[in-house]
């Protein structure tokens, strides 16, 4: 049995006339400065999500003295009936008639009251019977856990906005910081669910990328894990991209079997042309630098070099190369960074946030990684000019 607030008066029989009399009065009707009870807890958590407002459960008996004292006096103050109903569905509930939900909650002590958020998530148990003071401090309390601070809400608004312009490292960033403090604001937990959102399409894709290594095309894999390592900086799967890129960018680079070499060398100086052709400046470089470096001995790789020097004596696909480059790397070092975090190293992940401003100013990574710095310094997040990137 649940325990009950009961007095311990030697005039007990005069507390069972005074329980008897304010019974009778529940029969009244509803006046103006009473609470508006919900009793159909259903009702009252569907209402809660819909309305967006948190839920106060008064769990109690007939029977019990405190649980009729607290709703006749603490629940009838004028102060607690107003923020009750402009601020919470209100549910009460007879603790013999809901056993499941009871023991749900865990309920050890009668009166109980349970406030809860529009999800169902507990903010707080509040044993006994307490005056309208204390019972107005728990309330403000439990709403002030609720409410979402202005910079919250607007960079919540940014991250959406970076998501829709697929910037999601810059997203990621944003949100990483909405929820760093590990509360339950509504907008901490939308940005719960965007975080996870973004989780998730960045593993898909290092899946695709594995998938593509899987069946040997061990080019297309390290592009696609490269975009997950720029893309989605700040997530576990951006962190597992980085070995596997290094990994797969040496067994590409691997002297292939001496039987195999001239098929090999064909395929890279074909991979090598079809980047010219598309106008992809560094990763026929990096096909034409193989080629260059392991096939010398045959005509791929001498066209290779003279491919190579092609692209080298034009400033303009030279410069296209450069910026893809940077952006590869200043795509890294954000991972870096969060790598040094998860080891407890603020210091070390703070250099490389301040090498990718440094290095890379004006680019998505330079504001990602600043936004970050502030971050990790406890800094306001700072406005983004969107007008000067690249």
């Amino acid at each position: 049995m649940k325990s009950s607030m009961r007095g311990r008066s030697p005039f007990r029989h005069m507390q069972w006339l005074w329980l008897a009399a304010v019974l009778l009065v529940q029969a009244a009707p509803l006046r103006a400065e009473e609470i508006h009870w919900y009793y159909d807890y259903n009702l009252a958590r569907s209402l809660a999500q819909k309305k967006n407002l948190p839920l106060l459960l008064d769990i109690g008996t007939n029977n019990c003295y405190y649980c009729v004292r607290l709703d006749k006096t603490t629940m009838r103050h004028p102060t607690i009936v107003e923020i009750v109903n402009k601020e919470f569905i209100p549910l009460k509930i007879h603790a013999p008639s809901n056993p499941s939900l009871v023991d749900a909650l865990q309920i050890q002590a009668y009166p109980t009251v349970v406030l809860a958020a529009p999800d169902g998530k507990i903010l707080a148990t509040l044993e006994g019977y307490m005056d309208a003071t204390r019972f107005q401090g728990h309330l403000n309390r439990a709403l002030a856990s609720l409410s979402n601070p202005e910079w919250m809400t607007r960079d919540f608004a940014e991250a959406k906005k970076a998501i829709s312009e697929s910037d999601f490292a810059r997203a990621i960033a944003l949100l990483r910081g909405l929820v760093e403090d590990g509360k339950q604001r509504p907008v901490q937990i939308k940005a719960k669910e965007l975080l996870a959102q973004l989780e998730s399409k960045g593993t898909q894709k290092l899946d695709q990328a594995k998938l593509l290594h899987s069946t040997g095309q061990t080019k297309q894999a390290i592009e696609l894990a490269t975009d997950v390592l720029k893309s989605f900086a700040g997530t576990q799967a951006a962190v597992e991209a980085g070995p596997l890129v290094k990994a797969w960018a040496i067994q590409a680079a691997a002297p292939p079997k001496v039987d195999q070499r001239s098929q090999r060398a064909r395929e890279l100086l074909a991979q090598a042309r079809e980047a010219y052709d598309n106008k992809q400046f560094l990763i026929c470089l990096e096909h034409c630098e193989q080629l260059a470096q392991n096939y010398t001995d045959l005509s791929e790789g001498m066209e290779a070099i003279r491919l190579a020097n092609e692209i080298k004596a034009n400033p303009e696909w030279l410069r296209q190369a450069c910026d893809t480059l940077s952006n590869r790397l200043g795509g890294l070092y954000l991972s870096l960074a969060e790598t040094w975090l998860a080891k407890g190293q603020p210091h070390e992940a703070m250099l490389c946030l301040e090498k990718v401003i440094v290095t890379f100013p004006g680019t998505r990574q330079a504001d990602a990684a600043q936004i970050r710095l502030d971050q990790i310094r406890g800094n306001p997040t700072r406005p983004v000019n969107y007008n000067r990137r690249r």
